[in-house]
């Protein structure tokens, strides 16, 4: 088969630019064990988390924990803007776990708030990224993340977005932010 031939394998976004993949992501076998060659992303990457809870599942944590509930999971601001409202919760509850899954860590390592959702005047949902959550993302070169979500009756569902720029302009970055 020739090289145009053969298909492409993308991985998902692991790890920092210029960090070699983990051989352990493609299973025993690792990157020998794969069946086509593996295309490492250039240039400017994505990493995608969606994740949909069901809002009774919510609700029925909450009226058993209560404060306590809403304390571990969401900041004051979160808290404060949802304004108790079952659905705006478990939309941001599902936001967090988009955010997580796009920060390739699932909900290891990274605590719930660290990953904060406020919304602006216009309604349009904002991601702050504090502590492990912060220093994961600047560990993948993440420069910017987005976040949709849409509450429903039964469901709330959302969709997180980073973006991560090329190595080069990583390290600018970062030699900016340590001398500034």
């Amino acid at each position: 088969m020739h090289e145009e031939d053969q298909p492409l394998i993308f991985t998902p976004l692991v790890r920092r630019p210029g960090v070699p993949i983990p051989d352990w992501l493609f299973g025993p076998a690792g990157v020998a064990g794969l069946p086509a060659p593996l295309h490492t992303p250039q240039g400017v990457n994505v990493a995608v988390g969606i994740d949909i809870i069901e809002v009774d599942r919510i609700r029925k944590v909450y009226e058993h924990h209560n404060e306590r509930f809403l304390h571990r999971v969401y900041t004051d601001r979160e808290i404060q803007q949802c304004r108790g409202k079952i659905s705006r919760l478990a939309g941001r509850f599902a936001a967090k776990e988009a955010i997580s899954k796009a920060l390739g860590t699932g909900l290891h390592g990274v605590a719930w708030r660290e990953m904060e959702i406020v919304q602006l005047r216009s309604g349009r949902p904002t991601v702050t990224l504090h502590s492990n959550a912060r220093l994961r993302a600047q560990q993948l070169g993440l420069s910017a993340f987005d976040v949709s979500i849409a509450d429903l009756a039964q469901f709330s569902i959302a969709i997180a977005v980073a973006v991560q720029t090329d190595p080069t302009t990583l390290a600018n970055q970062l030699k900016e932010q340590e001398q500034g």
